[in-house]
């Protein structure tokens, strides 16, 4: 999937992105996520201020500790992303929508459904003109669709390049 999303991207005058994170939930020590993300640029010139500023695809996989002994969960997820970029680094905000191939059901977290909504907020510095590195947080719910809503918070670092 992700090799069709950059292949069709390829033409485009946009700037694209392909990014690495991993990750740690902040309540459970235990529960791990490898994400691959392509990035890509939606306005360069900018249509207004509540516009995103890039579109973002991602595939993940999870390590989760489960009450059924399954400790393996993939991710695939979209999401639209505000970036405020100057010299130095950005800032972001994203907010999207995940689909996992598994529920989460432990003793510290409970994901009931597979179609979560994920929210993130993060901070880099650039290194030159075509990487980036990076932290974010980022919260995952299924926002009330199926009870019990827990919720997960990953904290992430994240290495960028532009492609």
């Amino acid at each position: 999937m992700l090799a069709a999303i950059l292949l069709a991207g390829a033409s485009a005058a946009s700037a694209q992105e392909l990014a690495l994170s991993v990750g740690r939930a902040s309540a459970s020590k235990d529960i791990d996520v490898v994400r691959l993300a392509y990035r890509r640029e939606l306005s360069p010139n900018g249509a207004h201020w509540w516009w995103p500023t890039h579109l973002q695809f991602s595939a993940g996989i999870w390590r989760v500790p489960q009450l059924d002994g399954r400790t393996r969960r993939f991710d695939a997820g979209a999401s639209a992303v505000w970036r405020a970029e100057r010299r130095l680094g950005y800032l972001e905000a994203g907010f999207g929508a995940h689909l996992l191939s598994h529920t989460v059901n432990n003793d510290t977290t409970r994901l009931p459904s597979s179609f979560q909504f994920g929210s993130h907020l993060g901070a880099g510095l650039h290194l030159g003109d075509a990487a980036t590195v990076g932290v974010a947080i980022q919260h995952l719910s299924n926002a009330g669709i199926k009870e019990p809503n827990g919720g997960i918070d990953f904290i992430l670092l994240t290495a960028s390049v532009r492609l």
